[in-house]
């Protein structure tokens, strides 16, 4: 065989390598379906800037691991963790749900959005810090924390209506995180439970992210608890707690 056929033979056997290997290589890698299984700690609605909803949901897996979860309405009333109100055909959380077990497809979770280039905090932490007087360097570390901006706001109206500011949100977040509750009492002396106990005691219907994003709350105590009805086990009402101080040096260290 001469040099003109052997080049011949090695160019074609060249093609027909490149055309078996460039599907391969054009084809996306696979996407993890595995379940993301857990018990429910908490649901939480959000309204963006937009006015768009969104579910975030908090669960903790067999390993102990907590991880939270946004999911649009549709997924979570397809969950049942959310119904739509009949008359106004609003999200309503399903409270009963949290302390059950889920499984959510991981391809139906909405990734969190990231600050845009420039911006020193992301915008709902800004919101939040604008409305309770607090540093949005601040709110931006409880999120990095892992917390949702629904349960964070819902944890600044609980130290509003509290201590009459946001000092006590680390303290609070950190209770939810861990269970421990100690820190506080109830009016009747015991000490909540869990987390959906605290809440009931402390927060009015309105206190939630939506109203603060629709610019219908007013962040004064005056429909919600005087800071003498629901207190630190302290006593100081000073916001001391270990939560708050580690998440508020986080915070404050900041530079973006």
């Amino acid at each position: 065989m001469d040099k003109t056929k052997l080049l011949s033979v090695a160019l074609l056997t060249l093609a027909l390598l490149a055309a078996q290997v460039a599907p391969a290589a054009a084809a996306p890698s696979a996407q993890d379906t595995t379940p993301i299984t857990g018990t429910i700690q908490s649901i939480t609605l959000e309204t963006d800037p937009e006015g768009v909803a969104t579910v975030l949901v908090t669960l903790t897996d067999d390993g102990g691991v907590t991880q939270t979860v946004r999911l649009s309405v549709e997924t979570a009333v397809a969950l049942g963790l959310v119904t739509l109100d009949p008359v106004s055909n609003e999200p309503v959380v399903d409270e009963s749900q949290v302390g059950q077990t889920v499984e959510i497809d991981p391809t139906t979770v909405i990734p969190e959005e990231e600050p845009q280039e420039g911006e020193t905090a992301h915008p709902i932490a800004e919101l939040l810090a604008a409305f309770f007087g607090e540093d949005a360097g601040v709110v931006d570390a409880y999120h990095e924390d892992g917390f949702g901006f629904g349960v964070i706001a819902q944890a600044m109206w609980m130290s509003q209506n509290l201590n009459g500011d946001p000092s006590l949100t680390g303290t609070i977040l950190e209770a939810k995180e861990t269970g421990d509750y100690s820190a506080f009492i109830l009016p009747d002396g015991s000490t909540p439970s869990n987390w959906g106990q605290f809440k009931k005691a402390v927060l009015e219907k309105k206190n939630n992210l939506g109203v603060i994003v629709s610019g219908q709350a007013d962040p004064s105590t005056e429909d919600g608890l005087e800071a003498t009805t629901l207190q630190n086990r302290n006593g100081n009402g000073n916001g001391n707690g270990q939560g708050n101080g580690k998440n508020k040096d986080k915070g404050k260290g900041k530079n973006k």
